[in-house]
């Protein structure tokens, strides 16, 4: 991976996106200081002050008071801008609240910010919580109510679908949804609790005179003037390119197996889509960093230009060919044909939209392959009822076993078994789980053998490698409607190293054959320093350290501490 890559890694989105993300992300940890600092109303005024003085030690700092109002500045700015560069206002309903919150939040931001930040530099005045309060309560508690509701919600909402295709999010999701909700509703019953404290004690007390009120609220009027003056010309602007391209020449973009429409270059594909109301998928809202919205293009490539940096690093990410082209990215200037790669008809108004393994993720996970030695021989001579009933009575043993521990089944190939262990919880507490399904693999072992033993001529043995690590986990072919389990597959060259592994147990006559690295993980080291020999992995240029365990005994206690040396012996892999 290059160095530019590091800097921008393929997803991100590009400098702009990143620009605004960032600041945002500034604005909110803003937000989550400042309502925090409200909910300390709940305690008393002098908590709150105490809170204030904190968040002013950061934020009213030369150089927080630079990085706050540039996040504030950019934020606003690129936001605009981006606006203005829409053909279309049809858009997921998410991205339209957005934009009507972000465009509802200056009205009384401007007035909050002018008479505390403007009132300390025009007149030199102090203002501490008590002044706050006592301006604001009860004359303009609605409004001050409402500001705290809409910049929670415009920033959740930036915040859900920004993180929403991270690996970790889902399993903190819950969390961090009680928390936006407990954040603001403790700020609003704290600094209404603390203003109405102020009230009935007769403490209320404003410190600027009602000529610096006036002159104050003159300059809350001209800055609101001069931002919805700016948000009318972009509104205004928009009418006219609507106008402008009525008048322009049209190109015809044809949908393979779909239909025909007219349309006027300039717009992206994706709006175009949006536009004529042709389902087309995407997850990101157009921002180039799921991928979801790539399109095949048939005909008219030579008329677009070349892919950006951002798109060419994500096309690159996924592999694509030469004529796959993002449609969010790409704006038609001649007639095309096209083939949106995902189908957009069912998820775009169900559950599709917020599964992320539908469109696929890097996570990392536990792989497990469990296979029985010898099992060719083992079904010869045997009938088919036979045969399946042994299967039957094994596989369901070790899929309970699998699940138990907290796995889940990717796929069953016969008498061959592959599970993932973390893929709802971390890397970490995978690991465990898989350590801990070969702790109680033994026990069932035993179990379908003393079931069995009527139909066995020996008992049944396995085989099982183990490796972890990044892999790419995505939906294959199901909807998703039986669970997070349902149609999920990995893949990637852990899967590779673990099925291979499994051989190696084979080679080793072992029961499992496991990574040291993956051993390390759950702090694995008594009884694994042995001979070692080299086995050729193919697509892997360094050899991997692997244990084998000749039976499952070392996982029995605490499912990570080998109880004999005698019973681990080291390969490298």
């Amino acid at each position: 991976m290059t160095a530019k890559m590091k800097r921008h890694p393929p997803g991100a989105g590009s400098i702009e996106q990143q620009l605004r993300l960032y600041a945002g992300l500034v604005l909110f940890v803003f937000v989550s200081l400042h309502f925090l600092n409200h909910a300390l109303g709940n305690i008393s005024l002098a908590a709150m002050n105490w809170g204030q003085d904190l968040r002013y030690s950061i934020w009213h700092s030369k150089i927080g008071g630079w990085v706050l109002y540039g996040a504030l500045t950019t934020h606003v700015a690129l936001a605009l801008w981006k606006i203005a560069r829409r053909r279309t206002f049809k858009m997921p309903i998410w991205e339209a609240v957005q934009i009507v919150l972000g465009l509802l939040i200056p009205y009384v931001l401007i007035k909050h910010i002018v008479t505390t930040r403007g009132a300390e530099a025009a007149f030199h005045s102090y203002i501490d919580y008590q002044h706050t309060l006592s301006a604001l309560w009860p004359n303009h508690a609605f409004l001050q109510s409402s500001l705290l509701v809409i910049v929670w919600l415009h920033g959740c909402i930036g915040l859900h679908y920004w993180l929403r295709m991270k690996s970790w999010y889902a399993a903190i999701r819950a969390l961090l949804f009680l928390l936006a909700v407990m954040i603001p509703l403790l700020a609003l019953t704290g600094w209404i609790s603390a203003a109405r404290r102020l009230v009935l004690e007769g403490k209320v007390k404003v410190n600027i005179t009602a000529a610096q009120q006036a002159e104050l609220l003159t300059i809350t009027e001209a800055a609101r003037g001069v931002f919805y003056a700016i948000a009318a010309g972009l509104v205004l602007f928009f009418i006219l390119r609507k106008v402008v391209d009525a008048l322009r020449h049209r190109i015809s973009i044809r949908y393979l197996d779909t239909r025909t429409i007219k349309t006027v270059p300039g717009p992206t594909l994706l709006e175009i889509s949006r536009m004529k109301g042709i389902p087309h998928m995407s997850i990101c809202g157009g921002r180039a960093r799921c991928s979801t919205c790539r399109t095949l293009i048939l005909s008219g490539q030579a008329t677009i230009k070349d892919p950006g940096s951002t798109e060419a690093q994500v096309l690159k990410r996924i592999g694509a060919s030469s004529n796959v082209r993002l449609a969010c990215q790409i704006r038609p200037t001649s007639d095309m044909t096209v083939r949106p790669l995902f189908s957009a008809g069912r998820a775009i108004s169900g559950e599709g939209l917020l599964d992320r393994y539908r469109w696929g993720v890097e996570q990392k996970i536990a792989i497990m392959f469990i296979d029985l030695r010898g099992f060719t021989s083992l079904s010869e001579g045997k009938l088919p009822f036979d045969v399946v009933f042994i299967l039957n009575r094994y596989v369901d043993g070790v899929v309970r076993i699998i699940k138990k521990n907290g796995g889940m089944v990717d796929k069953i190939m016969g008498d061959g078994i592959m599970a993932l262990y973390g893929v709802e919880t971390s890397f970490e507490a995978g690991v465990h789980s898989a350590l801990a399904t070969l702790a109680d693999l033994s026990e069932e072992l035993s179990r379908v053998n003393d079931d069995l033993a009527g139909h066995l001529d020996a008992p049944l043995r396995v085989a099982v490698g183990l490796h972890g690590g990044t892999v790419i986990l995505g939906r294959i072919g199901l909807d998703g409607k039986s669970g997070v389990a349902s149609g999920l597959t990995a893949l990637g060259d852990v899967v590779n190293v673990a099925a291979r592994l499994e051989g190696v147990a084979k080679e080793e006559n072992a029961m499992a054959a496991i990574s040291r690295e993956l051993l390390e993980v759950a702090a694995v080291s008594a009884g694994v320093e042995s001979s070692r020999r080299s086995v050729v992995v193919r697509g892997r240029q360094a050899a991997l350290e692997v244990v084998c365990f000749s039976d499952f005994g070392p996982f029995e206690s605490k499912k990570q501490t080998p109880s004999a040396p005698s019973q681990a012996q080291n390969t490298s892999l």
